[in-house]
């Protein structure tokens, strides 16, 4: 019934003092959507809504926002961004155990998509280095190939018979 909660969320849109709430509430439903981008977008609203009211007595959904906000960053892959996010949530209430959990997961990918970059990039030089290194050789015997024509004689001309005395 996404279509419903939709259209509920947004009429909530409307009332400035359950604003965080339904901003957050439309971004859970664009996550069970699969619309990542929407969802972040949405969660990063009801985050700015509650920059208005005082974060003090709504810690729950301090934590959710950023949770969330941190599972859809992992899940498209910036684990960076969900690094920090697990972070935040973990300041709003460092008592749950997923965000620690989450947070620990995303440092280890992060880790690892750093490690599989500095390798392929050590690669890529590894494969730039090895083309350097054909072409010199190929333009060296190019030039050792000319180097050589130019000693040898274009055409054999034989020596035309001297009749007299060889010094």
């Amino acid at each position: 019934m996404y279509t419903e909660a939709i259209a509920s969320y947004m009429k909530a849109l409307e009332h400035t003092e359950v604003l965080p709430y339904a901003e957050f509430g439309l971004g859970s439903v664009y996550v069970s959507l699969d619309e990542g981008d929407v969802a972040l977008e949405r969660f990063g609203a009801a985050e700015a809504a509650l920059r208005d009211m005082p974060q003090h007595t709504h810690p729950e959904l301090v934590y959710r926002i950023h949770y969330n906000t941190g599972v859809v960053r992992f899940e498209k892959g910036d684990y960076a961004g969900a690094t920090a996010a697990f972070r935040s949530a973990l300041e709003a209430d460092g008592s749950r155990i997923e965000a620690k959990r989450n947070l620990e997961l995303s440092l280890l990918s992060l880790s690892r998509s750093n490690t599989e970059a500095a390798s392929g990039a050590v690669q890529a030089n590894q494969d730039r280095t090895e083309k350097a290194e054909a072409g010199a050789t190929a333009l060296f015997d190019y030039l050792r190939r000319k180097e050589q024509d130019q000693w040898k004689s274009r055409e054999w001309i034989e020596d035309t018979p001297v009749s007299g005395p060889d010094y």
